[in-house]
């Protein structure tokens, strides 16, 4: 009797060019076709996130020009909306807009981060040409949304350096003034805002309840719309196939956040082709490590997922959890018997948005430090690399070791998640305003708050270091994945863009509109 062949159970990326396909094993399957699918989702989910009733804001789509229907491919994965009329309006009045709100917040003297992400700070900007206004451009009906804008941000400034003075109560009081400004379906700077009130007012549960229901269909449809999650795991994974050695027997990959695990079924694609043996560690950590998470993702199910898709392709695979204590034991016990040519990956993704989830800093501390500690002990031939780090990153923290407080620090990360959001809305034709509110719900709404922002500045504060390369030497990005992740977040047509970082020219980089989005950095011993 033949054995029963089973599909996939994970979409795969594009990843390597088919010029380059035969060098490095690396193939999937097509984008366009998954993507047609994630579009029925998305248009599924409305019955259910919106039941039309009083509990939740009103869109600003009117009901006779809403559609509920599913976009084509090229509205959701090609097309590129110009920038909103309003941070064309801020960009318009530029440096002269603190003049005509210093009546509002007479404390506010000093220049500040623009509500745009597009227009950079005045750290970065001192010498940029004041922009005279236009006032042949301001439409009428605008003025009150672009008065609603900037007032906005100078109470999120203004709150932020009451949290660096320790002024709670005041604290306190201008965030209530900030909800009374805010709306989930509003625009980047509001959609911001809003999600920092629920520290206050927990007025985004009914929402985050509602979307739950659909966390399967959504978290497909976002993993595959937007490209932060495609793209931190292509150039970790790209990394990792150009760096195994040809000798290697087994490439034990160590996950630091495993999580649903579609990083992995590529590169068990991959290897199936280099005929490898692969072994594959989850690392445990304790729920109260994680600030949210949805109860999904548990061990065994994404375990059973990755052993058919290894079955699939005929790859030996062994997937096993454990603390990060029994895995240094272990590693170190193989070494001691000798003989075993076991090629070490160590990888971390945090705080990527399709994660949903921020694990604490010092958690991957401990892990990168155990990471070299073993790759400079390992057992495997001294004459060629021992091993490798990858190191994903989509949160803001790397951008924020040089501020001077917390107050600056909050402004960072506004900027960070404001450009996010501003990415996001830029993949949605107004039709599905609703959808795209859900998705930010579930997978950007659990990185912004204030509480956590404060304890991450604690962190950096306390010198929590997140460098992988400390004794180890950068791998540098090679020319065929940078261009190929151009390709992935199709730069030419959107505003995405991919540059090279880091010293040694080691880390990838997704930025929008010119901010950093993702980071991604790579080790070897």
């Amino acid at each position: 009797m033949q054995p029963e062949i089973l599909q996939p159970s994970w979409p795969f990326y594009r990843v390597i060019s088919s010029a380059n396909l035969d060098q490095l094993g690396f193939c999937g399957m097509e984008l366009d076709a998954y993507v047609d699918a994630c579009q029925s989702d998305i248009s599924s989910m409305f019955p259910t996130i919106f039941p039309g009733d009083d509990k939740f804001v009103q869109s600003p789509v009117s009901s006779d020009d809403f559609q509920v229907k599913a976009p084509c491919v090229e509205d959701l994965l090609m097309e590129s909306f110009e920038p909103n009329f309003i941070n064309e309006m801020v960009q318009i009045f530029g440096e002269n807009e603190g003049n005509s709100l210093s009546q509002e917040l007479s404390s506010e003297g000093e220049d500040a981060w623009s509500p745009s992400p597009s227009i950079k700070s005045s750290e970065t900007s001192m010498d940029a040409t004041p922009i005279i206004p236009q006032s042949t451009l301001a439409l009428p009906g605008e003025d009150s949304q672009i008065e609603n804008q900037v007032s906005l941000f100078h109470l999120l400034k203004a709150y932020g350096e009451a949290r660096e003075r320790g002024q709670s109560e005041l604290a306190d009081v201008i965030m209530r003034c900030v909800t009374e400004k805010v709306s989930p379906a509003g625009e980047a700077l509001e959609r911001l805002a809003f999600n920092l009130c629920q520290d206050l007012e927990k007025q985004g549960d009914y929402l985050k309840q509602e979307s739950c229901k659909n966390f399967e269909e959504a978290f497909r449809a976002f993993y595959q719309i937007f490209p932060y999650g495609r793209f931190a795991h292509f150039a970790a994974n790209s990394a990792i196939l150009e760096a195994i050695p040809a000798d290697a027997e087994t490439i034990h990959i160590v996950d630091f956040d495993l999580g649903e695990g579609i990083q992995w079924p590529p590169m068990i694609e991959a290897l199936a082709h280099q005929q490898k043996a692969v072994k594959l560690t989850a690392i445990k950590w304790k729920n109260e490590d994680c600030n949210w998470a949805p109860m999904i993702w548990s061990f065994d199910a994404t375990k059973r997922r990755l052993l058919e898709d290894a079955r699939y392709f005929g790859l030996k695979l062994k997937v096993e959890e454990m603390e990060i204590e029994d895995l240094v034991s272990e590693v170190k016990k193989a070494n001691k018997r000798g003989g075993r040519k076991e090629w070490l990956v160590f990888n971390s993704m945090l705080g990527l948005p399709h994660m949903g989830r921020a694990r604490s800093r010092k958690l991957v501390e401990e892990f990168l430090r155990v990471a070299k500690d073993l790759l400079a002990n390992s057992g495997y031939c001294k004459t060629s690399s021992r091993g490798i780090i990858t190191f994903g990153d989509g949160d803001s923290c790397e951008n924020l070791k040089n501020c001077s407080g917390f107050g600056s620090c909050f402004e960072g990360h506004m900027v960070h998640y404001q450009a996010l959001l501003e990415s996001i809305e830029s993949n949605f034709p107004v039709h599905l305003t609703e959808a795209r509110m859900a998705l930010e719900c579930l997978f950007v709404s659990p990185y912004i708050s204030s509480q956590d922002w404060f304890h991450r500045w604690m962190e950096i504060k306390e010198g929590c270091n997140l460098q992988a390369g400390n004794g180890l030497e950068g791998r540098r990005v090679s020319r065929v994945s940078l261009e190929e992740a151009r390709e992935m977040v199709s730069e030419k047509q959107s505003s995405y863009g991919v540059s090279i970082g880091g010293q040694q020219e080691n880390e990838m980089i997704l930025e929008w509109k010119a901010t950093p989005l993702v980071r991604v950095s790579t080790w070897r011993n």
